[in-house]
């Protein structure tokens, strides 16, 4: 493990291994706690600019983020 579980900077919910994430500024987001507009991306929280983002369809967790930053999925 390289650290702890990362959360989403809106919500404060773990992140898990398959949700939808956006990195922005180096801070992860799940996609549906922000709106992203087609302008390069940039990614909104409350209407206020969080930055630019370059997966603008949003990541899985566990393709960005190191192991131990988000929940494992559990069977």
């Amino acid at each position: 493990m390289s650290g702890k579980l990362k959360c989403c900077e809106a919500c404060k919910e773990t992140i898990g291994w398959n949700d939808d994430v956006v990195l922005v500024n180096d801070e992860v987001y799940h996609k549906d706690c922000v709106e992203l507009y087609p302008t390069g991306y940039y990614a909104m929280l409350d209407g206020e600019p969080l930055g630019e983002t370059e997966n603008d369809d949003g990541s899985y967790a566990f393709e960005i983020l190191n192991k131990g930053e988000y929940e494992e999925e559990t069977a």
